[in-house]
């Protein structure tokens, strides 16, 4: 899994989502997609169920709604619940064979038209146990050049708070987040996105779940209150002939800790017919390791941490997926143009981590 990233999430729908960069240990910040109101009404349900090679289980249904009231705005509510079976951060002093947990969310954005420009507004709450979140967001973007340039930017701000279980303390993390993207129409068949995101993180970053061998004792880790992150990203999405559609894109990361990845991406998407389209991607990745990491300690270390996140590794990615509409309602129950939404994940990374995942949803227009 990349950096700041929790378990592999499943891929987003919306590929042109500008880069959101998560926090250490934190559900990744909120950052709307600078495009162009929706024009549709769409109610999303989904079910992902996640399995890794730890006998971690998740199970996840989320509920999706993106509704327009005018043509000039409209609204996007998001919810839903991680139950998780033997958590992967789970306390080794108090846990472990792992402890359940539930994690529940609701994210809400409200878009508007403003002249020339399209406004977001929204954030997001997320509970679980030992963990709150909360983010708000504002985004902003403007069509140029007869609506072939598309230029956004936004801002997010988080509160991260982890109680430090067994006990009831609670830690605060701030994290702080920018992004700018450039979209450009090079031709009818190929668009271009560049973008760039700027998250800076203070306060508690350690986790007080992971244990670490410093001088032959299992302690908990302690890293820097202070990180500052960046990432460049390029997208390219070219469509050939025979209802065909190349996906490419490029990632370069790195911080103050001294991390630094690379992950590349390519993937092609095919209608088989109007109502088939059939999808393959594979994501490679890789990380060096943050500047103060170790297997293990000895002397008087100043930080010292057994989160994997930041070790060095590199990983793969494999995603298939199939989006079927049928030409007839489905059951009779759902309206025209109902589609179902079938989607398999296989990670593997160097460290022996592997996981499996199967997402299956319903796209019902409204």
């Amino acid at each position: 899994m990349q950096v700041g990233e929790r378990e592999p999430a499943p891929a987003p729908r919306n590929r042109w989502r500008p880069l959101a960069v998560a926090g250490v240990c934190v559900t990744a910040t909120a950052l709307v997609a600078a495009g162009s109101l929706r024009g549709e009404n769409i109610l999303n349900i989904q079910f992902h169920t996640f399995q890794d090679s730890r006998g971690v289980t998740v199970l996840e249904p989320i509920v999706d709604l993106d509704k327009d009231f005018t043509e000039r705005s409209g609204l996007k509510v998001k919810f839903g619940v991680d139950a998780i079976t033997g958590a992967s951060d789970s306390c080794a002093r108090c846990h472990a064979d792992g402890a359940n947990s539930q994690r529940t969310f609701v994210n809400v954005d409200y878009r508007r038209k403003i002249g020339d420009y399209k406004l977001d507004v929204g954030g997001q709450i997320s509970r679980e146990n030992f963990y709150a979140a909360d983010t708000a967001m504002v985004s902003i973007s403007r069509d140029l050049n007869k609506g072939n340039t598309t230029i956004a930017g936004g801002y997010s701000f988080s509160l991260n708070q982890p109680q430090l279980h067994p006990t009831q303390s609670v830690e605060n993390q701030y994290a702080h987040d920018l992004f700018f993207s450039v979209t450009q129409t090079l031709t009818k068949n190929t668009i271009l996105q560049l973008a760039y995101d700027y998250n800076r993180i203070s306060g508690y970053q350690s986790s007080p779940f992971l244990r670490t061998r410093v001088n032959d004792i299992m302690v908990v880790g302690n890293t820097p209150d202070l990180r500052s992150r960046q990432a460049v990203v390029v997208r390219l999405r070219q469509a050939l002939p025979g209802d065909t559609y190349l996906q490419a894109d490029y990632r370069r990361y790195f911080d103050t800790w001294s991390l630094a990845s690379n992950t590349f991406s390519l993937g092609v998407e095919h209608y088989f017919k109007p109502s088939l389209l059939v999808g393959f991607t594979y994501r490679w990745y890789g990380q060096t390791g943050a500047d103060f990491y170790q297997p293990s300690y000895t002397g008087n270390p100043i930080y010292y941490t057994g989160d994997f996140r930041l070790q060095p590794f590199n990983s793969g990615t494999y995603t298939g997926h199939v989006v079927y509409t049928p030409a007839h309602r489905l059951l009779d129950l759902l309206p025209d143009k109902t589609a179902i939404d079938l989607q398999y994940d296989r990670y593997q990374a160097s460290t022996q981590f592997a996981s499996s995942m199967f997402t299956l949803g319903l796209r019902i227009p409204l």
